[in-house]
């Protein structure tokens, strides 16, 4: 008997991954193959309904299900359309949440952010993507690691959570937005220099220079 079970659990566990090969590849691959997937399994299940209830002649049975048919494919496709427009919603978007902050406040001149960048930041707090990266030049003796350093003191008190904890995928979704966002005196972020300077700063958090960056962030977010 349970030499059954595991052979039978075997099978299974191969027609389960293959019936989910085609569901994620074929099926969900876009929107024309879920609708047809979906209208085929409902015109089937229809004609077996039908055919267990018995109608009197084969004419009625098509005219229920092409209509029935044509209903379920103004939904779908009125469903697709619905998604696919979220997706555009969010396609502008980064899925990190941020702090309320009054943007009216925001003293700019603290970071020394020019006009255009301090358009382009505004978009980031509103939890969009920006169209042109922010140039972040401000620097003190310890060069571009303080850059860096400034700049996640920033995002640690603008993020709900914080960013100390980032892990994973997470932390590299923060690195990418980043990387697509700012400019560190009109050069781009690179990603080795971002891993190491975090860790960096991490451990830094309690040295005189960090909490003076931290201070200089919440009089500029007017959070002191």
């Amino acid at each position: 008997m349970e030499k059954f079970i595991q052979i039978s659990a075997k099978a299974l566990a191969q027609l389960r991954s293959g019936f989910n090969y085609f569901l994620e590849e074929k099926v969900q691959a876009n929107s024309t193959n879920l609708i047809l997937f979906l209208l085929s399994f409902f015109v089937l299940f229809l004609l077996s309904f039908s055919l267990i209830l018995g109608f009197p002649n084969i004419a009625q049975i098509l005219i229920i299900i092409a209509v029935l048919a044509v209903v379920m494919l103004v939904l779908l496709v009125g469903l697709a359309i619905y998604y696919e427009s979220n997706r555009h919603l969010t396609k502008g978007h980064h899925n990190f949440k941020i702090e309320p902050i009054n943007k009216s406040r925001i003293r700019f001149d603290l970071i020394q952010l020019d006009k255009a960048s301090q358009k382009e930041f505004l978009r980031l707090i509103k939890g969009k993507r920006v169209n042109q990266r922010i140039n972040f030049t401000m620097g003190n003796k310890s060069g571009d690691s303080a850059n860096h350093k400034i700049l996640f003191v920033l995002f640690d008190e603008l993020l709900v959570g914080g960013i100390q904890d980032l892990a994973g995928e997470r932390k590299q979704y923060f690195f990418d937005l980043l990387m697509e966002s700012f400019l560190m005196n009109n050069a781009p972020l690179k990603a080795s220099t971002l891993k190491t300077s975090f860790s960096a700063w991490k451990g830094d958090q309690e040295k005189i220079n960090s909490r003076n960056q931290r201070k200089l962030i919440k009089q500029m977010l007017r959070k002191d």
